[in-house]
């Protein structure tokens, strides 16, 4: 009966025991039990972020999420070219820094993401979208590092906006408008009156051109090598010592 007690005392105990081992494995790394050396720092300001903390302790550093950084493309990018599935990568141009001075990710680590959706230009003007996964740095030693982010703003995927389709429809008014220009001007040698075919003509084709735009399809995403895009971390970012 006292062994059967003694038994049950310890079976509990192990149990226990066992939990609060486990409980303390799976604690956030971001607070780890035994690091007595924990500070917080900043990094630079931006416009877009709402906070700027990063933890600085003994094996590592936390990036805060919420926290938004900037990527650059690392290669001239046109969605014409490419298609779901495949890898797009980005650059971390100056590196990452906190202001107190501590690496976070070292010059010319890349960031690589894959498509997961592309929505070709439609017509009447929508431009192309493309939806990309955020899934790890890469840094130049080889290390890498898993991330969980999405790109910061009003929309998470990437897009031109109203001022490039803009660009377009008044590209399309000016060319047709030219060529109806010059149509009305030679309709008005034929007729004796130039000044009224060269008026008629450019409205004409001025106003095929303006619809032509709208109706005609939108445009694919571009990006220029270097272009930046600021991303916002959905989870903490850990980063090791360097």
């Amino acid at each position: 009966m006292l062994f059967k007690k003694t038994f049950t005392t310890l079976l509990a105990t192990s149990v226990l025991f066992g939990f609060n081992f486990t409980r303390a494995l799976a604690q956030d790394f971001e607070n780890p039990p035994f690091d007595n050396e924990v500070c917080v720092e900043h990094l630079a300001t931006n416009k877009y972020s709402k906070i700027n903390l990063v933890k600085v302790t003994n094996f590592s550093n936390i990036v805060q999420k919420e926290n938004v950084i900037e990527i650059s493309f690392a290669q001239n990018f046109n969605s014409k070219y490419y298609k779901e599935g495949d890898f797009v990568q980005f650059e971390f141009i100056d590196g990452l820094s906190t202001q107190e001075g501590t690496c976070i990710i070292p010059k010319g680590s890349s960031l690589i993401a894959k498509i997961e959706k592309i929505k070709k230009p439609r017509w009447f003007s929508r431009n192309a979208i493309v939806c990309i996964n955020f899934t790890h740095i890469i840094f130049p030693d080889g290390k890498n590092i898993p991330i969980v982010a999405k790109i910061s703003g009003k929309k998470d995927y990437l897009q031109l906006g109203a001022k490039d389709t803009a660009k377009k429809i008044a590209a399309y008014t000016l060319s047709i408008g030219g060529v109806g220009t010059g149509l009305g001007a030679a309709i008005g040698v034929a007729g004796g009156n130039v000044i009224t075919g060269v008026i008629i003509g450019g409205s004409v084709g001025g106003g095929v051109g303006l619809l032509s735009g709208i109706v005609s399809p939108g445009l694919h995403y571009r990006a220029k090598k270097g272009q930046k895009l600021p991303i916002i971390l959905e989870e903490n970012l850990k980063t090791p010592k360097l």
